[in-house]
């Protein structure tokens, strides 16, 4: 069975979210979109507005709620909230050097990579953070 996506917000949290989230009404995975090989490997489903995009490494705040539970972060944001901005026109460049010899296993190597842009918040009235617990 499939459902249709509409256009949304994405949301950022943890994987540890994925079993509350599943149960949340209406709630559609991604495996039901109509073509879930065009949603991002991150992507996990989507609820009304909001589609999850989800990793282990998604922010918690252990111990945060008042009776200690961990809080989690699910940061939503809208297009054009931020950004990667290119500074001076500089291009990105990825460095490689061979392992040259230094001694009897020629280890020495390095590999790189340089760029000249930065992150940035373009609106922060677009970004909102959803805290919330699991359920008991």
């Amino acid at each position: 069975m499939t459902a249709p996506v509409r256009d949304a917000y994405f949301a950022l949290g943890s994987t540890q979210l994925i079993g509350d989230m599943e149960n949340v009404s209406g709630f559609i995975a991604k495996a039901q979109y109509p073509s879930p090989m065009q949603a991002l490997r991150e992507e996990w489903g989507s609820v009304s507005n909001l589609r999850f995009l989800v990793s282990s490494i998604g922010s918690v705040s252990v111990g945060a709620s008042n009776l200690g539970a961990n809080v989690y972060n699910v940061f939503c944001v809208g297009m054009e909230a931020y950004a990667v901005i290119e500074q001076d026109g500089y291009s990105a460049q990825f460095i490689y050097r061979p392992p040259i010899y230094d001694g009897p296993l020629a280890l020495n190597a390095s590999v790189g990579y340089k760029f000249a842009q930065v992150p940035r918040i373009t609106n922060d009235a677009w970004v909102i953070n959803l805290r919330t617990t699991l359920a008991a």
